[in-house]
């Protein structure tokens, strides 16, 4: 998730700040999210979606969910 949420961050706001600020977050906590050091939950990816303008399923699902999973992977 960290590189297409870092990218959409970075695409919209120019700093983490500026995301946090429009968030209501503080920056520790838009930071961690940003970087990957901590998830957000379901109502805080409803939070990013809003602030980030995302309108698509599909592009919700990319930006939080791009994940490969190799579980079922040879």
């Amino acid at each position: 998730m960290s590189k297409e949420l870092r990218g959409a961050v970075y695409s919209r706001y120019a700093t983490i700040s500026s995301f946090a600020n429009a968030i209501g977050w503080s920056y520790s906590k838009a930071n961690r999210i940003v970087n990957d050091e901590q998830s957000p939950n379901a109502d805080e990816m409803v939070r990013i979606a809003d602030a980030l303008g995302i309108a698509t399923q599909a592009e919700f699902i990319r930006i939080f969910f791009n994940e490969q999973s190799t579980k079922w992977t040879a």
